[in-house]
């Protein structure tokens, strides 16, 4: 495994059954370790890792701002980001195919890394829609009067290449 996400195993042999919590920042190491272009800025987990006898509960608790570029200028934006997700684990000899929120171990492991599901749930916290909207911020104008430049010019040219389709079926 990649060095910056060994940080996020959680060796669960060691812990005692009930509530343990477990704190983690979030750098872009972690985002280059999944060749991500996301970048963090004071990103935090909070993990509560719940043992039971065959089954762990971990209840993840992101804050933080998350960089991404927007969608319509490709300008930086810095979103705040705060999500609680849950996962389930639960310690099997007939190992199942992982589901959503559930993840399946064998009795001889006694470690897990929580790197892959965090990186899910980052970008679970994300809107579908990055825009500089979203902070409070109006797009950069030279782009967007470039991108509905385009968008006329296209919608000029279909429009008349209907028309003359139109007037070939005649």
């Amino acid at each position: 495994m990649i060095k910056p996400l060994k940080a996020f195993d959680v060796e669960f042999v060691k812990l005692g059954q009930g509530e343990h919590w477990f704190n983690f920042d979030i750098d872009n190491d972690f985002f280059e370790a999944f060749e991500s272009s996301l970048t963090a800025e004071d990103l935090k987990l909070k993990l509560s890792f719940t043992k039971g006898s065959n089954t762990f509960t971990l209840i993840f608790m992101l804050e933080g701002k998350v960089n991404v570029d927007c969608d319509r200028c490709l300008t930086p934006v810095n979103l705040p980001i705060k999500s609680t997700n849950m996962l389930m684990v639960k310690i099997t000899e007939n190992l199942l195919e992982d589901q959503d929120d559930i993840i399946y171990m064998l009795p001889s492991e006694y470690k897990m890394n929580i790197a892959q599901p965090l990186y899910d749930f980052i970008l679970l916290s994300l809107p579908i829609k990055k825009t500089c909207d979203l902070v409070g911020r109006t797009c950069d104008k030279t782009i967007t009067g470039k991108i509905t430049q385009v968008i006329d010019v296209e919608m000029q040219e279909t429009e008349a290449e209907r028309a003359t389709d139109f007037e070939e079926e005649d």
